[in-house]
């Protein structure tokens, strides 16, 4: 992925009110507006092909974990993501929801509202967008209220077109704050009535208590995030047995990075995984120490090439972030092997540091400290450790963090932004990737450098550049009495050439 440098309501007494929880978050279609009941009476199709995927989130006890947080007698907004054309007239864009509005309602489609009252039995409105039913025969048939309460577990369901009774139904009043998302000082609805006009929009509160909300994940959060790991993984294995078919026999044949990208995706949707977590990186040779490589239209020149794969995909809007790299023959060459242990000698120490109450930043330092120790091993650095981590030598083989949050979001967010605020936490998830890479355009300069040359061994570094880069990359679940690490992706130089050998 990118590096990084159930809350009960009132029973209402208005029209389609009701105090039941969801027993199925809802799928809509990309219209914008909910199937037919028949379509949501039963399994979503995302949840038929997968073998024992976890069940529903409980939404409810995502929104008491917000909404607890802020003061009574308030009001919170939150809008869903809109539909993007292409190119204006061919249709939509394939949507993502916007996180936070996905973490309170579990609604995956655009064009929803979300409205809430803040204290005891304060209500949860659903503002729907309204279908025009000449588009049932493009769309079909929008569901009613009723199915759409039962696939939410919002108290009372309004249309688009019924934003006034929204506001009655959370006894909305001159002057009343309303708790907006922070990344969206204009979030309040298009009201060309002017019923929002009375309020006053507040944009700092509730992107503080969503992030600590999100950051913190429940059991159920979890599970989606493993089941994700596990599919995921098992397409970084396929995409490995393919490459290593094509460099078998005497004659091999051409291998691309799309190819492969295209097993990864196509591995994952099989398994009902839709939608990817980030675009995926898929760099062969060279374009290994690329971090952000995301054409992956280059032909894998040599079975020696080290090929890095970066590619998550995601269940219920919770992603797997994975980074493999692995030799496209299934043979490391023995440079190759060199660095790829050193790396995976870095990451094995961290993940055994990771444990509540673990400082992130000193986790971090250490594996910075670790990974020049192995680069002085491997005799591409020289000199003491400690002071080449202090001159600024790791960052050129290491120019990233350790890791980040991950949830509905790659980069996911917490009080401090996308990395741990201090110490881990039991419900933090972060990913683990430490990498060394042979930049041209970081290791040049530095070769020139009066401060950073004593620390390089030129001919090393020349001598190790074919390597590319290597990324490993694994995600760590932080639990009251250590850490689970939900990535079961194989990584040993072992494991890797086993399962190529037997492709």
């Amino acid at each position: 992925a990118r590096l990084a440098p159930a809350r009960p309501g009132a029973t209402p007494t208005a029209a389609g009110a009701s105090s039941s929880h969801p027993t199925r978050r809802g799928r809509m279609s990309s219209c914008g507006t909910p199937r037919a009941a028949a379509t949501l009476s039963s399994p979503p199709a995302s949840e038929r092909p997968a073998p024992n995927p976890p069940g529903p989130l409980d939404h409810a006890r995502h929104r008491d974990a917000v909404l607890s947080r802020l003061p009574p007698g308030k009001l919170v907004y939150v809008p869903a993501g809109k539909a993007q054309t292409r190119n204006g007239i061919e249709g939509n864009a394939r949507f993502r929801q916007e996180p936070d509005f996905l973490y309170l309602t579990g609604v995956e489609e655009p064009g929803y509202h979300a409205l809430f009252g803040t204290g005891a039995d304060a209500p949860f409105v659903l503002i729907a967008p309204r279908q025009d039913p000449e588009m049932d025969v493009w769309c079909g048939k929008q569901a009613s209220r009723d199915e759409l309460r039962a696939v939410t577990g919002a108290d009372i369901v309004y249309y688009d077109d019924e934003f006034h009774k929204a506001l009655d139904a959370v006894e909305a009043q001159e002057g009343q704050t309303v708790f907006v998302p922070s990344h969206d000082a204009c979030a309040l609805p298009n009201d060309p009535d002017g019923l929002f006009l009375g309020l006053r929009p507040e944009t700092t509160a509730l992107g503080k208590v969503m992030a600590k909300a999100r950051s913190l994940k429940t059991a159920e959060e979890v599970a989606c995030l493993r089941f994700a790991n596990k599919v995921s993984g098992d397409a970084h294995v396929a995409m490995w047995r393919h490459a290593s078919r094509a460099f078998k026999g005497a004659q091999p044949r051409q291998l691309w990075e799309h190819e492969l990208e295209a097993v990864f995706a196509g591995e994952t949707m099989k398994m009902g995984l839709r939608h990817l977590g980030y675009p995926s990186i898929v760099g062969a040779g060279a374009h290994a120490a690329t971090l952000h490589y995301e054409r992956n239209d280059a032909m894998v020149r040599s079975a020696d090439d080290l090929v890095l794969v970066d590619a998550g995909a995601e269940w219920r809007g919770y992603t797997a972030d994975i980074t493999r790299t692995f030799p496209a023959g299934g043979k490391f060459e023995a440079r190759r092997r060199a660095v790829y242990e050193a790396v995976l000698d870095v990451q094995v120490r961290a993940i055994a540091e990771m444990r509540a109450g673990a400082n992130w930043q000193m986790v971090g330092a250490r594996a910075k400290l670790n990974t020049v120790q192995n680069l002085i091993d491997l005799g591409i650095v020289r000199g003491n450790a400690q002071d080449a981590v202090m001159a600024g030598v790791c960052g050129l083989f290491l120019p990233h963090s350790l890791g980040h949050l991950l949830g509905l979001q790659v980069h996911d967010v917490g009080p401090g932004g996308p990395v741990p605020d201090g110490s881990l936490e039991p419900g933090h998830v972060v990913t683990c990737e430490p990498g060394i890479y042979f930049v041209d355009g970081l290791l040049e300069p530095a070769l020139e450098d009066r401060f950073l040359k004593d620390f390089l061994v030129r001919d090393e570094i020349e001598r190790f550049k074919a390597v590319g880069g290597v990324r490993i990359e694994d995600n760590i679940a932080i639990t009251e009495d250590g850490a689970e690490n939900l990535t079961t992706c194989p990584k040993t130089v072992e494991e890797i050439e086993a399962i190529c050998a037997a492709a």
